[in-house]
């Protein structure tokens, strides 16, 4: 009838640990807050070391019934458990020093083990809690790995946009949400709930409160319902503190064990919707501007060209490609181009918007290999010599606004390799006759609002 007694006993001790902690913490505090032959801490000192080795015993009992009675491993306890006892006999070691000695000041810098020895065991029971690495992995890789930590192996869930099909479900899908999802707590080394999710027999075995795939009524096993819980409901996994799966996740999942948990079947034969792949197809990111290795422009070379009224700023934090506006500089005309000379093979962004330039400058830019964004809006250029800029290699977006030009002009752009995007507002193309279609798309600006009911309202 009072068999609850012990297991009861255990469940106190995330309660318990906390007490000594404090208290031998304290401790050490005042002997670093006292002066030479001062005993005024002394005997607050002598009393939080008694105070915390006492709690220490009952915080490494309770924490022994809690591994009896509630399905830890040995493995997964034994180093917090021993180092538990060892740091609970450091509390009594430094109580009877402090006994013995008149002068707090001389156990300074020894109690510092205990605080080592505090520390490293609470580590060790932050793990069994919460999981591998719970206190590194909120950081950065490279802090992980000098506090001790290893970013995680289990890589997110990915796949290919072609050939994604014929992928293993469970080996290639469902496998890597669970690894990425559960495997902090649930792993060979640290069983929470006597359950291993690493592998298909672990998962076959289940845990402490039984299978977690149901073989009768699939949809309703504990590995997708306990998911789907409301985040604050006590029996929600993973923790609210960890990494929730997605909801295309979840989806997945959850049309596995449609398919009765099969561990045979191919992705494409459960006819999953595309919508829930999406978000884990491996995409190539494609770089708008160069990349190339270029040495930077010395600051002071920019300071000048600020003085002579260009707004100068590298297109990216450390990149040594270069951003030039023309914005405070409206009198700029051909001839001041030259001032760029030191700086065009870096210039990847150039506004000359607004300036006093002309189709001459056109043939000019072609010494800025690596232009990328090219804008002309509102300036002297008539276009009839646009096909000057076919050199520019790596140039995607022209601005055209306010100038004069027609579409044979633009024909001549068609030669640009990169060009993806023209914007030629106000340049009197609209209206005259249909445009033809090119490589790169054009921008009009010719945008009509369809009429709404409100609009024939006479007030």
């Amino acid at each position: 009838m009072l068999s609850f007694i012990f297991p009861l006993l255990g469940r106190f001790h995330p309660i318990l640990v906390h007490l000594p902690i404090g208290i031998l913490v304290f401790g050490v505090l005042l002997i670093f807050l006292s002066k030479k032959q001062d005993k005024t801490f002394l005997p607050a000192i002598q009393l939080a070391f008694l105070l915390g080795s006492i709690g220490g015993v009952l915080a490494s009992i309770s924490g022994f019934l809690q591994y009896q009675f509630e399905g830890f491993s040995w493995g997964t306890v034994q180093f917090h458990l021993i180092f538990g006892v060892l740091t609970t006999a450091a509390g009594f070691f430094f109580y009877g020093k402090s006994k013995k000695t008149s002068d707090p000041v001389k156990l300074k810098w020894s109690s510092l083990v205990l605080i080592g020895a505090l520390l490293f065991t609470g580590h060790l029971g932050g793990t069994i809690t919460h999981g591998e690495g719970y206190f590194t992995e909120v950081m950065p890789e490279n802090l992980q790995s000098l506090f001790g930590g290893a970013p995680s192996s289990a890589a997110p869930l990915t796949l290919p946009e072609v050939g994604w099909e014929e992928l293993a479900y469970y080996e290639e899908v469902v496998q890597p949400i669970l690894n990425s999802n559960c495997q902090s707590c649930h792993n060979p080394r640290n069983k929470k709930g006597g359950l291993d999710l690493s592998t298909k027999e672990a998962l076959l075995k289940g845990g402490e409160n039984g299978p977690v795939i149901d073989p009768h009524e699939y949809l309703k096993s504990h590995l997708i319902s306990r998911m789907e819980l409301p985040l604050d409901h006590e029996d929600h996994m993973p923790p609210s503190e960890k990494r929730q799966p997605k909801k295309e996740e979840l989806e997945l999942i959850r049309l596995w064990l449609e398919n009765e948990a099969s561990f045979d079947i191919k992705l494409g034969a459960a006819k999953p919707e595309k919508k829930w792949l999406e978000p884990f197809f491996q995409r190539e990111e494609i770089a708008f501007y160069p990349t190339l290795t270029l040495s930077p422009i010395a600051e002071d070379t920019l300071a000048l060209l600020r003085k002579k009224g260009f707004y100068v700023e590298p297109i990216a934090q450390g990149s040594a490609l270069l951003k030039v506006s023309c914005i405070n500089f409206p009198d700029f005309q051909d001839q001041n181009l030259g001032d760029l000379a030191y700086i065009q093979g870096n210039v990847a962004y150039l506004d000359l918007g607004g300036t006093q330039v002309t189709d001459q400058i056109l043939t000019k830019l072609g010494d800025f290999p690596q232009l990328t964004v090219l804008k002309l809006s509102h300036t002297q250029v008539k276009g009839a010599n646009l096909e000057s800029l076919k050199s520019l290699k790596n140039l995607k977006s022209l601005y055209l606004n306010g100038i004069s030009i027609t579409q044979p002009d633009l024909e001549k752009l068609d030669q640009l390799p990169m060009l993806e995007k023209v914007f030629a507002y106000e340049t009197g193309l609209i209206g005259n006759e249909p445009l033809k279609k090119f490589k790169f798309k054009l921008e009009t600006g010719s945008y009509e609002l369809p009429p709404i009911p409100s609009d024939t309202i006479v007030y």
